[in-house]
């Protein structure tokens, strides 16, 4: 039997463990790696080709590794190339799409009443420095697409918000600001497989930005019956079966931040006895068919 991980770096160590885990129940793993696709048109279905010895068709996806948005919508594509012909990933690309844009996230929180902050996005850089005064001169920039706290900028000073909102509109780029709702510095990382919640941590950090990859520790965390139902709701409105949840403790109650169709599991496995490798694996090879 064969199965594919879609990832830019197959040595990635989280990809690794993915990989042992399909090799111990009897898979051959292939590696679909974007950067180095060239999709052929009119060549016999050539692309389709190495899909073909799959089985289940299905492909499990750990990232599509693009920075640059012409190449973040080529990957896209090549995503929906793939489900074109037949072959189930998990997560599918319109999971992809929408949680991995932080302007749908919001969108689809919205839209189904998840508790999510105040979030305003625009590429006027004039109307940008007016959300900043009506997100309460408090707010957290971040880029439309990215992950692991990269890029991420607290503004809370009018001059700097000015110094940074017209620098980033030398560069073209999108406003996302979203107003800064206080957290006492730690923030809840829930993964979701389907309808169930996997596991759960505290992220702890000596500031306001609570991501592991900028610093952040990680807590064991008893997860409430609150926390679960809205960790697998805000997956299942984002079309996300494998998800990482962000959600804040705030004032007005539990609030999700953002939704993650990747989610790395290093750090959750940490303070986590269930083998969560395993448990992804389960998910992907008991709903690769349906």
């Amino acid at each position: 039997m064969e199965s594919m991980i879609i990832t830019p770096n197959s040595k990635d160590p989280e990809v690794q463990l993915l990989t042992k885990e399909l090799e111990s129940r009897g898979y051959k793993v292939q590696y679909f790696i974007p950067s180095t696709i060239k999709v052929g048109i009119g060549f016999q279905r050539s692309f389709y080709q190495q899909f073909e010895s799959l089985k289940p068709k299905a492909a499990l996806v750990r990232g599509f590794g693009a920075a640059d948005t012409q190449k973040i919508f080529f990957r896209l594509d090549i995503l929906r190339a793939i489900e074109e012909y037949n072959v189930k990933l998990i997560n599918s690309r319109e999971s992809l799409e929408i949680a991995s844009d932080k302007f749908l996230t919001s969108v689809f929180l919205e839209n189904y009443n998840i508790p999510t902050p105040k979030t305003i996005i625009c590429e006027d850089p004039h109307k940008a420095l007016e959300a900043f005064d009506e997100l309460g001169c408090d707010c957290v920039l971040k880029p439309l697409y990215g992950s692991k706290g990269i890029g991420i900028t607290r503004l809370n000073d009018k001059a700097f918000a000015e110094n940074v909102i017209y620098t980033l509109n030398q560069l073209n780029q999108v406003f996302y600001l979203q107003q800064f709702v206080e957290h006492y510095n730690r923030d809840i990382r829930i993964l979701v497989l389907g309808d169930r919640v996997i596991a759960g941590m505290y992220r702890i950090s000596d500031s306001w930005k609570t991501n592991i990859y900028a610093g952040a520790k990680a807590e064991p965390i008893e997860i409430s019956d609150d926390m679960e139902k809205l960790a697998v709701n805000a997956a299942k409105i984002t079309k996300t079966e494998i998800a990482g949840v962000d959600i804040i403790e705030s004032e007005q109650g539990l609030t999700v931040l953002e939704v993650n169709s990747i989610p790395g599991f290093t750090a959750l496995q940490r303070v986590n006895d269930i083998n969560i490798a395993s448990e992804i694996i389960n998910y992907f090879i008991e709903n690769a068919d349906s």
